[in-house]
């Protein structure tokens, strides 16, 4: 018995001094509520923000109820998508495959304390975007939150 352990011991001291030239990389896990890379968006002009209902979806103008913006400094991506009072934003970098996210509840209007809330909230996600994927954090336009919400008076298309 004494030789067995010892040999099982053995073994997992070599199988261990194996392991250590190994690199091991955490895997996050993804479920149905994990948002994607929004890689449509790389296509946008760089540098400025672009509206629409849904961007993946087309240039159909924003509504009342849903408004996408979205951004790329050609490396990253960000998308700020409105629907009805729920704002989500959505960061990644090319060639890699963690994303950050951030949700919350907004008004029915914009504010210039949501212009300041948003502005934290992309800054955050792509700082934790820029943290999984390694890379530095760009200079990001700021997004007036009135942006996201079309002027009501106009009849919805």
């Amino acid at each position: 018995m004494k030789l067995w352990v010892s040999l099982l011991a053995l073994s997992v001291l070599v199988i261990s001094q194996d392991g250590d030239a190994q690199p091991i990389e955490e895997v996050r896990t993804i479920n149905p509520e994990t948002p994607a890379l929004p890689e449509d968006l790389f296509r946008l002009p760089q540098g400025t923000w672009v509206f629409a209902r849904r961007l993946w979806a087309g240039d159909d103008p924003c509504t009342a109820e849903e408004c996408e913006g979205g951004y790329t400094s050609g490396d990253l991506v960000i998308s700020a998508e409105r629907s009805k009072r729920y704002l989500r934003i959505v960061a990644g970098f090319r060639n890699c495959g963690n994303v950050a996210w951030n949700e919350y509840k907004v008004g029915d209007k914009a504010s210039s304390g949501d212009t300041r809330t948003i502005g934290k909230r992309i800054k955050k996600t792509v700082e934790t975007a820029a943290q999984y994927c390694k890379q530095a954090v760009p200079a990001i336009a700021a997004l007036d939150a009135r942006w996201l919400y079309p002027d009501r008076s106009q009849p919805k298309q």
